[in-house]
């Protein structure tokens, strides 16, 4: 009995792992804001302009929908 305990024990912990990698991963979307955020703020430091980062997320945001060309 302790054996076959410590295999389901395993056995759930293993797919448990694996269902919270693939639930973590990020999505197109969410890389799509990380890329455009990055170019967003590499911009503005490169013409010395201070950006509210929430700012750079909602336009990036917007970019990677469609909604802003």
């Amino acid at each position: 009995m302790g054996k076959t305990l410590v295999l389901a024990l395993s056995i759930l912990l293993g797919t448990s792992i694996i269902a919270a990698a693939v639930l973590l991963r990020p999505t197109g979307f969410q890389q799509c804001i990380g890329i455009v955020s990055d170019e967003i703020e590499s911009r503005g430091t490169a013409n010395g302009a201070s950006i509210d980062p929430r700012d750079v997320e909602f336009q990036a945001a917007q970019m990677c929908a469609g909604s802003e060309g």
